[in-house]
């Protein structure tokens, strides 16, 4: 049987129900097969296939490698290519045309589930946390769990998901969570000034989850700092928050598990806030797969010429180098910046005032280790503990010398995760801007230019 004609719907799968009609019904959408740490997965459709609202067009595996991907309109397949990725690379990605009726497959709806029934739900609808890790892995630990924390101190987070009815189902997604963990508690954690949340939440608490105000925020790539600061138990540079016996969850993942479970919807919309130099910033839901230009052009555009586009967030976001690139899973922040408050093209060398290392969360030594990596001694930056960065960007903001912290120890990252070194022959620094009119290379040194592997005969 082709795959094709797998995914073929009958009239009683289908979903005739007119909906509610947005602007993002009626666009093109570019929908990665790749939007998790793992691998692609495979598509189910081919180019001319119709498809519906919430079919299923990208299966998950075997491993846990590949999650679920949904087609987040109603429309046709023209074409099944590699297509620019929000994360600085070309994904395979299938091209959908809406037809602009968002004719959706029939969901089917559970207000009792069971805790096999939750897991099946979640392996189906394909929920990306924020940081990238399926959550339906993250509930397979044999570890054992006694806790979810929700995490609200993210302003991104907060800002799109934490509005109005939304907060009853995400308080609905973490129950649901502790079902399928077996989790006897929860603690829902809050920064201290955010108090128009906080009061929010009070009111929705059961017996078996109180709140907890703090003063950081925790961004998507701090839970295990978050759940060392939770419970006390220190956690491996290579451990998970289950090592604590926690499992740590996001507005935006606890209300896609109870949209998923309770109303049998996938992840196909993501709510996310646009700010900055636009017409209107605005708290938008998006259909997976629009284009950050069609998110701006519905918050009616940019107001003069746009400097820099950030996804989630200034300080630990990542720029793009266009503003084609798709929406997926993991976006709840598009900031646009201005000309004038783009950074500097200038960087000055370090001063030692070890003002990053005062502001680093984890207690290592950013300034050193973005030292090293623009010199390509990974071996070092591996030395100091680079694994254990959670890039939160506040190294490269409190610099007096404006040096790209950040972007050097995700390249050192990088680099010892795909095995690469740079010959001693080149070992000269790999990000130096401003310097247009000499000869010496001024583009960032990527992987992909040319690195030998470690333990080729040019090492």
């Amino acid at each position: 049987m082709s795959n094709s004609a797998k995914n073929t719907m009958t009239d009683e799968e289908k979903n005739t129900a007119a909906p509610e009609e947005t602007e993002e019904h009626r666009k093109q959408v570019v929908i990665p097969l790749l939007q998790h740490r793992g691998a692609a997965c495979e598509p189910l459709v081919e180019v001319g296939d119709t498809v519906l609202r919430g079919q299923k067009i990208g299966e998950e595996d075997e491993y846990g490698l590949a999650v679920s991907i949904h087609s987040s309109v109603s429309g046709r397949v023209i074409a099944i290519e590699e297509r620019l990725h929000p994360h600085c690379s070309k994904q395979p990605s299938i091209i959908i045309e809406s037809d602009g009726a968002s004719e959706s497959i029939k969901f089917k709806t559970n207000k009792n589930p069971s805790k096999a029934q939750i897991l099946d739900s979640l392996e189906d609808a394909g929920i990306i946390e924020l940081n990238g890790y399926p959550v339906y892995n993250t509930l397979l630990t044999e570890k054992t769990i006694d806790t979810v924390i929700l995490n609200l101190t993210n302003p991104g987070d907060v800002s799109s998901n934490c509005t109005g009815e939304n907060i009853s189902k995400i308080i609905s997604g973490v129950k649901l969570l502790m079902t399928a963990s077996g989790a006897s508690q929860a603690a829902i954690v809050a920064n201290k000034n955010n108090k128009q949340i906080a009061s929010s939440i009070q009111s929705r608490l059961g017996a078996s989850t109180k709140l907890v105000t703090v003063k950081r925020n925790y961004m998507p790539s701090m839970s295990n700092l978050l759940a060392y600061d939770m419970t006390g138990i220190r956690i491996s540079n290579t451990g998970t928050p289950a090592d604590a016996g926690v499992i740590v969850s996001s507005a935006h993942s606890a209300l896609a598990v109870s949209r998923a479970v309770l109303e049998g919807i996938p992840l196909i919309d993501v709510n996310l806030t646009v700010s900055g130099v636009v017409s209107e910033l605005c708290v938008k839901t998006v259909a997976i797969g629009t284009s950050f230009q069609d998110v701006v052009q519905s918050c009616g555009g940019y107001v003069g010429e746009p400097g820099k586009i950030i996804m989630n967030g200034v300080l630990s976001g990542t720029a793009q180098v266009t503003d084609e690139v798709p929406v997926i899973k993991t976006v709840t922040e598009i900031t646009v910046q201005p000309p004038h408050e783009v950074l500097r093209e200038k960087t000055g060398s370090c001063v030692h005032c070890a003002r990053c290392v005062d502001v680093c969360p984890v207690n290592i030594l950013p300034g050193r280790i973005a030292a090293f990596a623009d010199v390509g001694k990974y071996d070092e930056c591996e030395k100091l503990h680079v694994q254990s960065c959670v890039e939160c960007g506040m190294c490269s903001y409190v610099c007096p010398s404006g040096r790209y912290n950040l972007q050097l120890i995700r390249f050192a990252k990088t680099a010892l995760l795909q095995g690469f070194k740079i010959p001693e022959e080149k070992q000269y620094p790999i990000i130096k801007l401003g310097c247009q009119s000499c000869n010496h290379p001024c583009h960032m040194w990527a992987p992909l230019d040319g690195i030998p592997l470690k333990g080729s005969d040019k090492e």
